[in-house]
């Protein structure tokens, strides 16, 4: 049995990284809030439009804030592998997947919410996006070997 620790910083929460994702998840929270606030009343003075800009940006760097953190704590988890199970450990969920259970390998080449990475589910493509799967980054050392191991298990060996 092996354990790798995945980190923060594993997961691609450089400085820039994070700088560049706390812009894009600001950005969109104003966005659907000016949005929604316009669809609500279209016929607000620019006056009014100008408060609602200001409350919506700022309710947007709050809630960037926030959901940075939550990321981050969300990143700091343990991967068990045995034999014939592979077991995401965080102090608040446990998620495994049996060797003869898995169904969905999927690599990712990461986009500005998420590194690149490879997820391990015993669920398809829409059952991971629903109830999850093990997800591990490209920046961790063994993961080649936990890519081929994962490989071999669905049946797809790559050399």
């Amino acid at each position: 049995m092996q354990t790798y620790h995945v980190t923060c910083e594993l997961a691609g929460f450089s400085r820039k990284r994070r700088l560049l994702r706390g812009l894009v998840v600001a950005g969109l929270s104003v966005g659907l809030d000016m949005a929604f606030n316009l669809l609500g009343s279209p016929w607000m003075s620019s006056s009014h439009v100008s408060v609602e800009f200001v409350e919506a940006v700022l309710g947007g760097v709050i809630f960037a804030f926030f959901f940075d953190a939550l990321m981050r704590r969300n990143l700091d988890y343990k991967v068990v592998v045995s034999d014939d199970c592979i077991t995401a450990v965080h102090p608040r969920y446990k998620r495994s997947v049996q060797k003869s259970e898995v169904k969905t390998v999927a690599e990712s080449d990461g986009n500005v919410l998420a590194a690149p990475s490879l997820r391990i589910s015993k669920y398809g493509r829409l059952g991971t996006w629903f109830w999850g799967g093990i997800w591990i980054p490209k920046a961790l050392p063994e993961y080649e070997y936990l890519r081929n191991l994962a490989l071999t298990w669905k049946g797809r060996v790559q050399a």
